[in-house]
């Protein structure tokens, strides 16, 4: 998971008196807002929870803080999260997922009760549920599964993503993936309601195909998948495997289908916008010469194609990125119309980089300046996860948190313990839907994300996100 509290912002509660509340986000999207003594409770039960790991330090407490100062606890809050998020024990702790879900629908203000809501398959086929509208993602996804006489054995295999078919056709980034502890009925109602909650495979290695295929449902999964995915051009298709490809579709030769698909360029691959790089050929890195390419991502791989010059692609392999970082950047070189001289449009102010082991011994720095480098790095964590549960002999797997006894600070500075046993682990004194922040008002925004410094360590709370699948690597490979 990608952390950030990108800004903050004022609020008034109904007595009149104004609070602080930091907008948390995850992988690039708002999830909720807490208040300083609500990550406060986190820190203290993670503590009492996990006594013999060494926590992140806690900002410390400050009364009466002027703006300067807010920005400042901003800045440490987002480190602390962030590297909370990286140690791999608090990051999986049931204590943090019952937080984050509590803290989500207590900033959106979603009572318990039964919603409806559809799950899509890729060829638009939806699937009619009823569920609790705090259900988590696992639940949702196992409910749907049920629904289609998935195999329970073979449910690790996908995940449930927000999916948006229009950025999906312009080649922009268009898959969420919802965290095993959020709610779909929130993430899709409150942050993206333009989009559709799709059922889809979970990895990237296109070997697990070989295990969908022993199933008949699983593998109209993932056939559906296919023939979406070359119809959005994110796999590659000549006329000719074209022409093979709808006689087996004509005849429902699913297997076959998949087969030749297996074989196709960009099989597997994900689209991730547009960026401006200085290399574009691994001779040319440390260029001065910027090129517009289009990302994509795929197994073991991410591909970088010229838009001026499509035949020209290049491919960096993740196994040999011994680590990347994202940054912000201050545009300081503005045009009269106030748009970037380099990159034409204000919004792309990221920039991701990553080490990249061009020879033995010989590692040079690649960087991309894109709006999309945090769906880029989600990407690649998620690649090298694979990468690192195949070299201990394991499987796509879908980590099934488990839930823990937490109590719960809300925002007025009531509390309510939150138990495994209950029957919505969540809050249930809330008493409506808004897209209002319980009892409080937004009274205005302090901090803007892009109005932060010319470099600002963005993913881990270190300056680089380490690669452990780098480790891996051998002679043969260089």
């Amino acid at each position: 998971m990608h952390f950030s509290i990108p800004n903050l912002q004022q609020f008034r509660d109904d007595n009149g008196v104004t609070y602080t509340g930091y907008n948390i986000h995850i992988d690039g999207f708002f999830h909720c807002t807490s208040r300083y003594k609500q990550l406060l409770s986190l820190h203290e039960q993670l503590q009492s929870q996990y006594p013999y790991l060494k926590l992140p330090q806690f900002p410390p407490k400050k009364l009466f803080l002027t703006n300067s100062q807010l920005e400042e606890r901003r800045i440490l809050l987002e480190k602390y999260i962030q590297l909370v998020g990286q140690n791999s024990v608090l990051a999986n702790s049931g204590i943090l997922m019952t937080f984050l879900l509590s803290a989500q629908q207590e900033t959106h203000n979603v009572k318990v009760h039964v919603v409806d809501i559809e799950i899509s398959l890729m060829n638009g086929y939806r699937i009619p549920l009823s569920v609790s509208s705090t259900d988590t993602s696992n639940t949702i996804l196992d409910i749907a599964c049920n629904y289609l006489n998935l195999p329970k054995d073979m449910i690790r295999y996908f995940s449930l993503f927000l999916f948006n078919w229009s950025c999906a056709r312009d080649g922009q980034p268009s898959l969420k993936k919802l965290e095993d502890f959020e709610s779909p009925y929130i993430s899709q109602k409150y942050v993206r309601p333009e989009d559709k909650i799709v059922l889809r495979k979970s990895y990237w290695d296109p070997r697990y195909d070989m295990e969908l295929l022993h199933d008949r449902v699983a593998i109209d999964l993932l056939y559906l998948q296919i023939i979406e995915d070359i119809e959005l051009r994110w796999i590659i298709v000549d006329s000719e495997t074209r022409i093979i490809l709808s006689a087996y579709e004509a005849k429902k030769q699913k297997r076959e289908y998949i087969e030749t698909a297996q074989r196709l360029q960009h099989y597997g691959r994900i689209p991730a916008g547009e960026a401006l790089t200085d290399s574009v050929n691994i001779a040319e890195v440390g260029s001065n010469n910027s090129v517009r390419v289009r990302v994509s991502l795929a197994s073991k791989e991410l591909s970088l194609t010229s838009i001026m010059h499509p035949n020209h692609e290049q491919k960096y392999k993740v196994t040999r990125m011994k680590c990347w970082r994202i940054t912000t950047l201050h545009n300081t070189d503005r045009q009269p119309n106030g748009h970037d001289s380099l990159l034409e449009e204000p919004v792309r102010n990221f920039e991701l980089s990553f080490e990249y082991l061009i020879s033995k011994g010989n590692l040079a720095w690649v960087t991309l300046k894109t709006e999309h480098a945090i769906f880029i790095s989600v990407c690649l964590q998620s690649i090298v996860d694979e990468l690192m549960r195949q070299k201990v002999g394991e499987g796509p797997t879908s980590v099934r948190h488990k839930r823990a006894n937490l109590t719960y600070l809300r925002r007025d500075g009531s509390s309510q313990l939150i138990t495994p046993s209950s029957s919505s682990d969540t809050l249930s004194s809330l008493n409506g839907d808004s897209c209002t922040s319980g009892s409080s008002r937004e009274i205005f925004s302090v901090q803007k994300l892009t109005e932060k410094f010319a470099s600002v360590a963005f993913k881990s709370g270190k300056d680089c996100v380490e690669n452990n699948a780098f480790e891996a690597i051998g002679d043969e490979e260089l």
